[in-house]
């Protein structure tokens, strides 16, 4: 009676508290009871709520002196702190009150969860790191290990802000695997908030695989706040997939759970959330009195203008800005954009910082402003570095794919056993029917026959197995050796020049030495001159060594992007657009004309954005790399034009990129696709772009790419995309 009760009253009303209470007879069992539910409500508690519980527990202690109260006294006085906003003495007192149930072996499940809180009021995150893993390894050493489910979750929580979804998601599995052992409601919690977080990674089919495991108990739960949790993430990824009319539905849903009480972050959001399908749709009448009435309930809640909020992603800033931008209010909207963007670093959400960064690159490319567009551009990228370097590409989380292995592990020794007992009972079989044919020496000689007939096949499959296996070998070492050679090649060149300018360097400071030594300070500071240029030299080289190598890592990723439906032209037009201002960011006087012939009929397709858009910045590039070349040889007639062209053909969405610059030569037409080539001179391409396009289009999205060029004429690049 006491276990259950303990873990169905984590979001219990207080009336349903009362009546348990209630119940029992002496005030010892009640102040048990009360301590229970004490330190495993969790977040759903309000300030007067504890005061109330808390208070009576205190009371009836005094009676019957059941437990020391210090650290329930703490605890009150941290939760009045926090609710007070006075963030820094309520973490004081809660690490004063943990304390004291540590040192009391208690289960504390909702105190540490809470915690949390105030590590995100503060904007603390390693702190936040630092509390929960030493916790965590304490209670795995010295117990109650159900504390150490609550711990999983806070390391869950810091690697979310980190954007690092595979350790977030592997924390919150550990949790799950833990809370599943004793108490259902927070396990069904864990599962819900692990669809969710593989919806933020983007990983659909994981999202809905846990959110439909719990969607039917969740909302069941009394507790409003965490039935609109999996609601908005099903709205998030109808959103993302372009289904207007189920995201809509489910954020309705969402914001119905608060009919008659509004004034919640959870009513907020779901209510923004509408607005944005709607401007996603281009429907801004609609969307405009939702976003004034999420704004007036986030500006009246205690912590509202946060984006990250315990009940999900609050972006009002980003709704307004999207606003703006649909109703051609430029000012406000980069106002609303930049205020994002602050309010996410301020945050340490590495997640948002990349969204709105990339929203920040594109809005100043279509102001024509491409200074302030390329700061961004390279803040992006140098986020995304750091990010991509605590990813995997397959966007499931190391730990789910480690217990899967461990489960296929012991079915594998299942089937061992299995296949031992059969090997046992096979082999009796065939010593009663030796036995028994022993008297028939006609039929045991045919059986003899038979058995060394099978032994002789036996070696036979084995010998072929082998050299199966060593044609298999020989075939990857084959491979490998052409691309170690490849490597090497293309990776020598700047190795060579660091090595020659380094050793010409060393030769440069003895001679800088001897003139000052003479007191020649003039043809020293010549030889510093010179000694200043090497050294150039090196770092130009050894960061082209370096570009060499990232490159080659690009290449080898994995292709395993989320495909969703997408509008090609508008693909096509963005990384056009990206990369012409790009070369001109670096060359202001390049430019070209670019000619686009858009289907403005062209149906959407189901392609990976991220990686069709690197195919296209690769073509883009390339086509502007060689009109820029020929302009510099050809006379002044010449106009560098760089065209591109959309359509459908025979069930298949069609895409042409097409320059009037140098051409290629036919004798190298074939080696283009291939890595490590390039007609690029040494220094100015990897030989990478077109080799990881072709893997993409072709392995990617079963397309295909093809080239027609004519040398000191032009080029054209043609992809071809099934629609189906």
């Amino acid at each position: 009676m006491h276990k259950s009760f303990a873990q169905d009253c984590n979001n219990c009303d207080i009336d349903s508290l009362y009546k348990q209470i209630n119940l029992k007879k002496s005030d010892g069992e009640k102040v048990r009871t009360l301590e229970r539910v004490i330190l495993n409500y969790g977040v759903s508690v309000t300030k007067l709520e504890l005061d109330t519980i808390i208070g009576q527990l205190i009371s009836l202690n005094a009676k019957s002196k059941t437990l020391n109260a210090q650290p329930y006294i703490a605890y009150r006085e941290a939760m009045a702190l926090y609710f007070g906003e006075k963030y820094q003495l309520s973490l004081d007192k809660f690490k004063v009150a943990i304390d004291g149930f540590d040192k009391q072996k208690k289960v504390i499940i909702g105190v540490l969860t809470f915690v949390r809180l105030v590590y995100n009021s503060l904007n603390r995150q390693e702190e936040r790191y630092q509390f929960y893993t030493d916790k965590l390894n304490y209670y795995l050493i010295n117990g109650p290990i159900q504390n150490a489910a609550a711990c999983y979750h806070g390391l869950g929580g810091y690697f979310v802000y980190k954007g690092n979804y595979d350790q977030a998601i592997s924390n919150y599995l550990k949790s799950a695997e833990l809370f599943k052992n004793f108490s259902y409601p927070n396990y069904m919690n864990e599962i819900t908030v692990i669809g969710v977080e593989y919806a933020k990674w983007g990983n659909f089919d994981k999202a809905s695989y846990y959110l439909s495991k719990t969607l039917s108990s969740v909302l069941r739960n009394p507790n409003p706040g965490i039935r609109t949790f999996p609601l908005m993430a099903l709205s998030n990824i109808s959103l993302k997939r372009g289904e207007y009319e189920k995201a809509f539905g489910y954020a309705d849903e969402a914001a119905n759970v608060f009919a008659g009480k509004p004034l919640t972050r959870d009513y907020a959001i779901s209510t923004l959330q509408k607005a944005i399908i709607y401007l996603s749709q281009h429907e801004a009448a609609k969307a405009y009195p939702l976003l004034i009435r999420s704004k007036g309930v986030s500006d009246t809640v205690a912590g509202g203008n946060k984006i990250l909020t315990p009940n999900g992603e609050l972006e009002t800033d980003f709704g307004w800005y999207l606003y703006n931008k649909e109703t051609n209010k430029r000012g406000p909207a980069q106002t609303a954009l930049l205020a994002a963007y602050n309010k996410a670093v301020d945050e340490k959400s590495n997640d948002y910082q990349l969204k709105y960064l990339r929203e920040l690159s594109q809005w100043f490319i279509s102001q024509n402003e491409s200074s302030d567009s390329k700061l961004y551009l390279e803040k992006y990228y140098a986020l995304n570095d750091v990010m991509q370097n605590e990813q995997n590409a397959a966007k499931v989380a190391h730990y789910e794919n480690e217990q899967k292995e461990q489960r296929q592990a012991e079915n594998i020794n299942n089937l061992r056993q299995e296949k031992a007992v059969q090997a046992a009972v096979i082999n009796k079989s065939r010593m009663i029917t030796f036995v028994s044919l022993t008297a028939l020496l006609l039929i045991t000689g045919a059986i003899v026959f038979i058995y060394r007939q099978l032994r002789t096949n036996k070696k036979t499959l084995t010998a072929l197995k082998q050299t199966q296996t060593q044609l298999i070998q020989s075939e990857k070492m084959a491979s490998l050796g052409e691309l170690t050679a490849g490597i090497a090649h293309e990776i020598q060149n700047p190795l060579n020049f660091v090595n020659n300018f380094s050793e010409v360097s060393v030769e440069l400071v003895g001679e800088m030495n001897e003139e000052l030594d003479k007191g020649e300070i003039q043809g020293a500071k010549t030889i510093s001159s010179d000694l200043k240029q090497n050294l150039q030299k090196i770092q130009h080289h050894g960061k082209r060594a370096d570009f060499i190598v990232k490159g080659m890592l690009e290449h080898s990723r994995a292709n395993t992007g989320e495909k969703q439906l997408t509008d090609m032209n508008v693909l096509c037009d963005e990384f056009l657009n990206l990369s012409y201002h790009g070369l001109r960011a670096k060359d202001k006087s390049f430019n070209a004309e670019i000619v686009t012939h858009f289907d403005p009929k062209l149906p959407r397709i189901n392609v990976s954005q991220q990686d069709m858009g690197r195919v296209m910045l690769n073509l883009f590039n390339n086509a502007f790399y060689a009109v820029n070349e020929k302009k510099k040889t050809a006379g002044d007639d010449y106009m560098p034009k760089v065209s591109i062209s959309t359509f459908t053909e025979k069930n298949n969405l069609v895409i042409k990129v097409k320059d009037n610059g140098k051409g290629i030569p036919e004798s190298i037409k074939e080696k283009i696709m291939q890595p490590f080539f390039t007609t690029k001179p040494t220094g100015e391409g990897t030989g990478l772009g077109l080799s990881l396009s072709y893997d993409i289009v072709v392995k990617g999205h079963g397309g295909n790419i093809n080239v027609n060029t004519k040398e000191g004429a032009f080029t054209e690049f043609t992809i071809t995309l099934p629609l189906k």
